[in-house]
């Protein structure tokens, strides 16, 4: 009976461990610079991405006003700052790991220097329903331009139509959409 029980505590530990991982979605729509007229820029482009949030440290004696909040549905249950991501070339090789906040504190994001060309980005992001998700997100780069991806929600410019805009599968804008050309014919970049 003892080793049932054993057995049993064992089999909760890996379901939890298995429903505490994010799911995987790929985004199919490149996200690239905002549309800018006769942008003419030259040199290295620049990636900022604002990535979901960390999860905060939970202290028991500190939060436990917070015990009646829906953890993960509100602000309290995390850091200011985003998580970190990581960059790979269009073919899958790994270009930079960026931890994108010096401290728990810093609620500015990382830019990060690369080469004009097409990028996947590794991130975690906000789905529509408030869910944490790991993304596969293509990115474009383009000389003296900035690309943004806002991965943590909330994010809607004015006055731009839906065929401008990049978005998850749910339908939640991320940032600008880059042609599909772009990505499709940038040159490798080079990893200097």
């Amino acid at each position: 009976m003892k080793y049932a029980s054993s057995l049993a505590m064992a089999a909760a530990g890996f379901w939890l461990a298995g429903c505490a991982s994010a799911p995987k979605i790929a985004v199919v729509e490149p996200v690239g610079p905002a549309p800018m007229p006769a942008a003419s820029g030259s040199g290295d482009g620049s990636l900022v991405i604002y990535s979901a949030r960390m999860p905060a440290v939970v202290d028991l004696n500190r939060d436990q006003w917070l015990s009646n909040i829906e953890p993960g549905r509100t602000d309290f249950g995390y850091e200011p700052a985003h998580t970190g991501y990581t960059v790979y070339t269009k073919s899958g090789e790994l270009v930079t790991t960026v931890p994108n906040a010096r401290d728990e504190n810093d609620d500015t994001p990382s830019v990060v220097a690369l080469s004009p060309g097409a990028y996947r980005v590794g991130a975690q992001a906000i789905d529509c329903d408030g869910s944490r998700i790991t993304i596969i997100l293509p990115v474009v780069i383009k000389p003296g331009e900035a690309t943004v991806a806002h991965l943590e929600g909330g994010w809607r410019p004015q006055g731009y139509t839906d065929s401008e805009m990049a978005k998850l599968p749910c339908g939640r804008v991320i940032g600008w959409r880059a042609a599909e050309g772009e990505f499709a014919s940038a040159a490798k970049p080079s990893l200097n």
